[in-house]
């Protein structure tokens, strides 16, 4: 409060587009869970209607590219965005559900339960790290183990995995891959 004037002086709000820096470790668990919720969008596309391929393309193509770009840099891209677009598949879900419960006709859109959940975990997952880190706003120790970080690299990537690998199984891209039978 300025004495003067009697005003309160607020700091200007970091604009959304601002990078905020982001541990290794913490770096590395966004990044797993991305990749993995977006290799699902991708096996989840080939078996949905057209305007939902598309829409599961580009969720998975962004997801990708995001968790891509999260690995290889201190700053994650659009970081204080992630919270909100990571909930962006999920509400497409619930609105789907919505509009075939609601249908006249009783025809719903019949999304695989277990991938879209699995889907739907991991961007929580990663939409709840996000705004930890947004919200806790500390700036990130300059020395970190890189010990810790192949640690939870490699934690974050066999729980993502366990996660992933099953679900994976369960799309129309799974089942077909596991039957495919080979004629020599």
């Amino acid at each position: 409060m300025s004495r003067m004037t009697g005003t309160l002086r607020v700091a200007p709000a970091p604009s959304a587009g601002s990078a905020v820096a982001v541990g290794p470790a913490t770096r590395a668990f966004l990044a797993v869970a991305a990749l993995g919720a977006g290799l699902l969008h991708a096996a989840l596309a080939p078996s949905a209607p057209p305007p939902l391929l598309a829409a599961f393309l580009v969720l998975a193509v962004a997801e990708l590219v995001w968790a891509a770009a999260t690995l290889a840099r201190d700053r994650p891209p659009a970081l204080r965005l992630i919270p909100a677009l990571a909930l962006v598949p999920i509400g497409m879900w619930a609105a789907l559900a919505v509009a075939g419960a609601t249908a006249s006709g009783g025809t719903a859109i019949g999304l695989p339960l277990i991938p879209m959940g699995a889907a739907s975990l991991l961007d929580v997952a990663v939409a709840a790290t996000a705004a930890v880190v947004i919200r806790r706003g500390r700036p990130v120790p300059a020395q970190s183990s890189a010990l810790r970080f192949v640690l939870v690299l490699l934690l974050s990537a066999s729980a993502v995995s366990a996660i992933t690998i099953p679900a994976l199984g369960f799309t129309d891209a799974g089942v077909a891959a596991v039957t495919v039978h080979h004629h020599h």
